[in-house]
């Protein structure tokens, strides 16, 4: 019984561990210019989180826009929640290291 004890808190701590390596991680990503270049890493099998903005500036932001430049062996999903702010998920299924672009476009009106 008392084996069965230890396999089990053992086997419960590893998993906590393995979900913590897999969890997603989320980056802010500010342009506060007409545009913006990030240059982000991946570890193999990662999956990151982007959230792009358009901030710094008084006036309302047209013709705006994120690209998420997936390189082979990646996908990236793109989501506009509003004219400044989107969301790009990314996910390297590759199992070496990888490096993308990300632009962030940010054109203000004059007033």
């Amino acid at each position: 019984m008392k084996d069965l004890v230890r396999t089990l808190l053992l086997g419960g701590a590893l998993s906590i561990l393995a979900g913590g390596a897999i969890a997603k991680q989320v980056e802010d990503l500010h342009c506060g210019q007409s545009q913006c270049a990030f240059d982000e890493e991946f570890g193999p099998s990662q999956t990151k989180t982007f959230n792009g903005y358009c901030d710094g500036y008084k006036n309302y932001p047209t013709n705006t826009n994120m690209i998420c430049h997936a390189v082979k062996g990646m996908t990236c999903t793109m989501v506009e929640f509003f004219a400044d702010h989107w969301q790009c998920q990314c996910t390297n299924w590759a199992t070496k290291e990888q490096h993308t672009t990300i632009d962030v476009y940010c054109k203000w009106t004059n007033e």
